[in-house]
């Protein structure tokens, strides 16, 4: 196979997670798991440490050993949450990433060994919310690097869902992508152009999804269940009980697609509860949750008006948790439209799958062309993909007083630089603090310099920029913000034309170091 070819996009899910290719045919197509399925359950089950499960048999270990299961780990991204895993002799403690890196391995493992192919998966494009900010990226990143992977790209889920679905076209259109996934939600206007996918604005919450849905309903057939039995059960009681009627409401909400009311019956502790869930009763369990990202989706669209787009020509629905009817209906009303479900399961996937043959394509070209490699590619059948995104946050520079000054704002064109000049406040000033901070903030008018209690500090800290010279108050010091194409943020600081070295260190970032140590440490487990 050509080796431009050899490449795969990857959809870290939530709930959920799914691995394609392009094909021979230049078509994107999901590579199924070992189980025979198109997705496997971002779940792991920690036997102990050199024996870890990942999928199916995982989750369903949940309601029975929940303190050796962990579920739901992208929503901790960026949160430096520790999960503490004991095996018969010592505790270890593991992060998002690490976590991250073992459903990965799981991913790959199956691409391979289920679809006999002769080399090892190694270069991916990895897909994260388009919510998440730099944080959140570089962890995700990271989880690649920790599985073994070369991750050519970080790109956002809405983003890879329009590739696949702009392929499809060739007119001019803006698509507004609702992306509602297993735990996450994006909402993201983007120009589709042939093979040019151009972001325009985008938002969301990557702590909210279908699992919010099922936690809802799960809360109501608990209570159902207390009623019936004079007790008192609560979800946080006992984690067995709790991912129990997760499992069991997720169930209901996926027969809830095709039903208008299904049969519920709870056993637990010699106890039981049999009553009937209409579609109905579950949309108004949940309508909270859909107002949420109504509301998001309002504002993206005032930004797009800002932006000149009065009429969004598409409205396309991706996402496993966008099958419940609840969401076209309300979508449809709102919005005065006919809003397309497309391939909600797969098509971030194979969006990613594109984006990565063309990424490799693109260096395959240049290596030739550089002399770095003795044939040129196979030229591709399909049109080529060109991204143009924004960056999901806004990014300023720490001032005294607990101020911040935003420097670049979210819904920008990437990749941008951006610099500012800020003067030292004492005669022959040791160093300057520079905290970086990171907000939700767009508006260049009101916005400029806000609180610092309303943003999130990036840095670990202290984060200071020390001088090399006993400067006199009010020295210049340049401060230039890049943020690439995959959102990730670098900063680089100068004192007139002397260069001073300035890394940003990003708390629960790993080091190279710590990135070789949790390789090892992986590495040692046997993953099914």
């Amino acid at each position: 196979m050509d080796k431009s070819r050899a490449v795969y996009g990857i959809d870290l899910g939530t709930t959920y997670s799914c691995i394609a290719q392009v094909d021979q045919f230049d078509q994107a197509v999901v590579l199924r798991n070992f189980e025979g399925d198109a997705t496997t359950p971002s779940v792991v089950y920690f036997e102990d440490e050199t024996n870890v499960i990942v999928g199916k048999e995982a989750k369903g270990m949940l309601e029975t050993e929940p303190d050796k299961t962990v579920s739901f780990i992208k929503r901790d991204m960026g949160n430096d949450a520790a999960f503490d895993k004991s095996s018969n002799t010592t505790p270890f403690h593991l992060d998002p990433s690490e976590i991250s890196a073992y459903i990965l391995k799981k991913l790959v493992k199956d691409a391979n060994d289920a679809n006999g192919f002769p080399e090892p998966v190694k270069d991916v494009v990895i897909t994260c919310p388009a919510y998440f900010g730099n944080k959140e990226r570089m962890q995700t990143k990271q989880a690649g690097i920790i599985a073994g992977l070369n991750v050519l790209a970080i790109i956002n889920e809405p983003t890879a869902a329009a590739i696949a679905y702009g392929t499809k076209t060739n007119e001019r259109k803006s698509i507004l992508v609702y992306d509602l996934g297993g735990g996450t939600f994006d909402i993201t206007l983007i120009l589709v152009n042939g093979g040019s996918i151009k972001v325009i604005a985008t938002g969301g919450d990557h702590h909210l999804g279908g699992v919010d849905w099922d936690t809802a309903l799960a809360e109501y057939m608990l209570g159902a269940f207390n009623e019936q039995n004079g007790t008192s059960y609560s979800l946080d009681d006992n984690k067995m009980l709790k991912y129990q009627l997760l499992n069991l409401a997720e169930t209901k909400k996926k027969l809830l697609t095709a039903k208008t009311k299904v049969n519920v019956n709870i056993n637990w502790e010699g106890q039981s509860a049999r009553f009937e869930i209409t579609r109905e009763l579950f949309d108004a369990l949940t309508a909270d949750k859909l107002n949420e990202t109504i509301d998001a989706t309002r504002k993206i669209l005032d930004i797009a008006r800002e932006k000149g787009f009065e009429k969004i020509d598409e409205y396309i629905l991706v996402g496993g948790s966008s099958r419940m009817p609840q969401i076209k209906e309300r979508v449809d009303a709102e919005f005065g439209v006919d809003a397309k479900l497309t391939d909600p399961d797969e098509c971030v996937a194979k969006g990613a799958a594109i984006y990565a043959m063309n990424e490799a394509y693109r260096q395959a070209i240049e290596d030739y062309e550089n002399g770095d490699a003795d044939e040129l590619p196979k030229k591709l059948n399909c049109e080529r993909t060109n991204v143009m995104n924004v960056t999901s946050k806004t990014y300023g520079l720490g001032l005294i007083n607990n101020r911040v000054g935003n420097m670049i704002f979210a819904n920008t064109g990437l990749p941008i630089s951006y610099t500012d000049t800020f003067y030292t406040t004492i005669d022959n000033q040791s160093g300057v603090r520079l905290p970086i901070w990171e907000s939700d903030f767009t508006d260049k008018e009101k916005d400029v310099e806000v609180e610092d209690k309303f943003c999130r500090l990036v840095t670990t800290e202290p984060t200071v920029l020390r001088l090399t010279k006993n400067w006199p108050k009010e020295t210049p010091i340049k401060v230039t913000f890049n943020i690439d194409n995959e959102g990730m943020l670098s900063v680089h600081a100068q004192v007139e034309k002397d260069e001073i070295d300035f890394e940003l260190k990003v708390t629960g970032v790993k080091s190279e170091e710590e990135i070789l140590e949790a390789q090892r440490f992986i590495n040692k487990a046997n993953i099914e």
